[in-house]
């Protein structure tokens, strides 16, 4: 995959665990409309590790949401902030995080 950043874009690398392996995840600038802008969540490989991560390539400096796609139960809200020039790392909350915060039960 070829990152397309520079002065005035960055990407972002969301990592997330094993279940979410072929699942699509979609982003939108901070607060704004979900446009169905997306990618897969896909195993890679690198320094001698298995990593799950979807990709977004390049990406406008900013504020930005990221979640499953369409949303719904199941699915995670998570804030980024993208700079431009630079590769952001993320990692989205696992299962057992999402099912409690669905539960109403305390994280952590």
């Amino acid at each position: 995959m070829v990152l397309d950043i520079g002065p005035h874009a960055g990407a972002l690398v969301v990592y997330t665990d094993v279940d979410l392996a072929g699942a699509e995840i979609e982003i939108r600038p901070g607060a704004g409309t979900w446009l169905g802008r997306h990618t897969a969540v896909r195993e890679r490989h690198g320094g001698g590790r298995v990593l799950y991560a979807g990709v977004f390539g390049s990406l406008a400096a900013g504020p930005y949401d990221v979640r499953l796609k369409g949303g719904g139960p199941g699915s995670f809200d998570l804030a980024v902030e993208v700079v431009a020039g630079s590769v952001t790392e993320a990692k989205a909350p696992s299962r057992p995080q999402l099912s409690a915060r669905l539960s109403g039960a305390p994280l952590g």
